[in-house]
């Protein structure tokens, strides 16, 4: 799907909605994202569907609880995926994709790990033994104001605050901090990484730059919160975090014609101090 770099920066969390149902030529448009995404980085395949009181052709089933955070979403994005290795990073890679598709649509999301009816969630997918559902997100068209729990929430995480160049990206190493100027036609890339969502705002993506004959790499480490990325059974919170920095590079690149993808190398490219975790590597 071809998005551009203002949809990514565009993209923002909403929790509040007008509460009306989305026009069949929107939700076509939605079912057509779900259907048109392509192959994962590490070859998993997560599954998603459209769940929503207006599509849902069983009533009996229930609605996703979201516990007061998402007000008048008519509709959410949820999927699923077996929990092997690099799942995690697959489905934050292809939700981010829908999430960004919606965007482009003119919708809202919100991006949910912790706070939804996991059970429901499950049921109106047929969630298959072995399956779990690491996240789902609202959407509808967002209502311009935002609730008191929505600001509560924002301010709690530090949703408006990023981290600054310094804390996130190196060059060569982790001694020296990559500036701006020294990302060259790179600088770009890693603004919308850094733009990107996280659970709760704790950003933990790491990118080292090096530089050889071959070109211009960038290596993607988390800087991991154990006990936060375990948090939820059975869900690495902040694998899905690394997959939407995976995805927010992959379209920034397309857009900017960088040539490359994501390739996991066998022997980690930047050794760095726990609890650095190397996850994948752009490379031209």
């Amino acid at each position: 799907m071809d998005i551009s770099l203002e949809t990514l920066h565009a993209r923002s969390s909403v929790r509040n909605y007008l509460p009306q149902a989305l026009g069949q030529d929107t939700l076509d448009a939605l079912s057509a994202l779900i259907q048109g995404l392509e192959p994962c980085p590490f070859g998993t395949s997560p599954r998603f569907a459209l769940s929503g009181k207006e599509i849902e052709a069983d009533k009996t089933r229930g609605a996703i609880g979201t516990y007061g955070v998402i007000k008048g979403a008519p509709a959410y994005i949820v999927g699923c995926t077996r929990p092997e290795p690099w799942a995690f990073v697959d489905y934050g890679y292809a939700m981010e994709g829908l999430i960004l598709g919606a965007t482009a649509l003119g919708l809202g999301t919100c991006w949910l790990g912790g706070i939804f009816n996991r059970g429901a969630a499950g049921r109106s997918l047929g969630l298959r033994e072995g399956e779990v559902v690491p996240a789902i997100s609202p959407v509808g068209i967002p209502s311009g104001r935002g609730s008191l729990a929505d600001r509560i929430i924002r301010g709690s995480a530090g949703s408006d605050r990023r981290k600054p160049w310094s804390e996130l990206f190196f060059a060569d190493g982790w001694a020296t901090p990559l500036s701006e100027e020294g990302a060259g036609p790179y600088a770009p890339v890693l603004t919308a990484l850094r733009a990107g969502p996280s659970a709760s705002n704790k950003q933990p993506w790491r990118v080292v730059l090096t530089r050889t004959e071959g070109g211009t790499a960038l290596h993607l480490y988390l800087k991991e919160d154990l006990a936060y990325t375990k948090a939820i059974p059975g869900v690495l919170l902040q694998d899905l975090d690394a997959g939407i920095a995976m995805r927010h590079v992959s379209v920034a690149c397309a857009e900017l014609r960088l040539p490359g993808s994501w390739k996991r190398l066998t022997v980690d490219p930047a050794p760095g101090p726990a609890p650095l975790r190397y996850i994948a590597s752009w490379l031209p």
